[in-house]
């Protein structure tokens, strides 16, 4: 499936605003094989923030989700092993989640997080997904999820003490009006906690195009933990704790796409057949790079000013 070169269009810094970027590399969709082109990824010479450019226009992303599209259908292993990880993060995250507090998660997809959210003792949560399929999924596990974006659904101020951006954040087209927006919908003092990859890290710098973070068109941004901070702080919020992922998921999946874009066939689908032990044997490289805080993925826990 490719999509129609009419609907991309070139834009400026998502950060400051500027439109002077500096080349870097180029990147395809070799996961869904949905780009008619590869894209540039660049870095914003006036604040280093590194995007994709041309993107698809504003309403046309969808053509860029196959039904395929992971996020929306995990199944078997891969939906228990996520599961878990997810409790555990539940559970880390407990201070922020507990009740009485009310939890907005924005591109919730089928609703997993919210739903260990609400198992783990807090049932006022409430989603927003912009995909149908996977809205009506979440729906079939008695949440609130609406579907559409977050400029489309109607919440009044301060309705919320927890927004989670859970790998969210890079896909948007304009992330600092999200950020803004949600800064409306907390509370003061409310908390802000962003999942995003890091475009800082060992596994971005070592496979390149093919690491996993990049994911063209669906990942627009391309963050680091410094830009991102930059961000939180221009739009109202300060940052008070990062955690870098720890387990092996994007080493796996970097040597799988590294197999894909050499026309390794056979290879690749013996290593996808291999994706769990890959992730596992990968663990310990990841655990390192978390603990030299150049892990490839990471989340940021941000408190809105009062």
């Amino acid at each position: 499936m490719t999509a129609d070169t009419s609907i991309f269009e070139h834009v400026p810094c998502g950060l400051c605003g500027a439109d002077d970027p500096e080349p870097l590399l180029w990147v395809e969709d070799l996961r869904f094989g949905t780009l008619p082109f590869p894209i540039q990824l660049v870095c914003c010479r006036h604040c280093g923030f590194r995007y994709l450019t041309p993107q698809p226009r504003p309403g046309c992303e969808m053509a860029f989700y196959p039904d395929d599209y992971e996020p929306h259908r995990r199944m078997n292993l891969t939906a228990r092993a996520r599961r878990l990880l997810l409790r555990h993060e539940v559970h880390q995250l407990w201070p922020f989640l507990a009740p009485p507090r009310r939890i907005l998660e924005v591109g919730c997809a089928t609703g997993e997080l919210l739903q260990c959210i609400r198992e783990a003792g807090n049932p006022r949560v409430v989603g927003v997904e912009p995909d149908p399929k996977a809205a009506a999924t979440a729906r079939t596990r008695g949440l609130a999820v609406l579907t559409g974006t977050l400029d489309e659904v109607a919440f009044p101020s301060a309705s919320f003490d927890t927004v989670l951006l859970q790998h969210v954040l890079e896909h948007l087209a304009r992330p600092r009006q999200a950020l803004e927006r949600i800064g409306q919908l907390l509370r003061p003092g409310g908390t802000l906690i962003v999942w995003v990859p890091n475009g800082a890290s060992w596994a971005a710098a070592l496979f390149g195009p093919a690491w996993m973070g990049y994911d063209p068109p669906r990942h627009r941004s391309v963050f680091t933990p410094a830009t991102l901070q930059r961000l939180l702080s221009e739009t109202g919020f300060t940052v008070i704790d990062e955690e870098h992922e720890w387990h092996g998921l994007e080493w796996s999946w970097g040597v799988r796409l590294l197999a894909r874009q050499a026309g390794a066939t056979a290879l690749e689908r013996f290593l996808a057949r291999a994706h769990f032990p890959l992730i596992v044997l990968a663990t310990p490289v990841a655990a390192l790079a978390a603990l030299a805080r150049r892990s490839g993925r990471i989340r940021v826990v941000a408190r809105k000013r009062t």
